[in-house]
């Protein structure tokens, strides 16, 4: 897949989190963006017409679509699948101080 193919797909799946949040950005938004994708780009056709490479497309507006809930956290309506908070696993090491030395 071309950049200038994933830049496009990028902002239409940005355009469609931001127009319905509460169904693009909830529990079941991955199959309902991939057949929202097939509606708007494949209307008309069988499934025998479809392309192989269309499988990669659809997961790749699939894996945007949860990047950009991450980035906005106000178009994410997940509960079920809502990813957990990351915790910064980063241990503090001691100083040096009078009482260590």
């Amino acid at each position: 897949m071309d950049k200038f193919l994933k830049k496009q797909l990028y902002v239409w799946v940005y355009d469609k989190i931001k127009s319905n949040p509460k169904k693009f950005g909830g529990d079941f938004s991955n199959s309902l963006i991939m057949y929202e994708y097939l509606k708007e780009f494949y209307q008309g056709h069988t499934v025998e017409e479809l392309e192989h490479q269309l499988m990669s497309i659809l997961s790749t507006v699939s894996r945007i679509k949860n990047k950009l809930l991450e980035k906005n956290p106000h178009f994410d309506f997940r509960t079920k699948y809502r990813p957990k908070k990351r915790k910064n696993n980063h241990k503090v090491k001691p100083t040096k101080t009078e009482d260590n030395k």
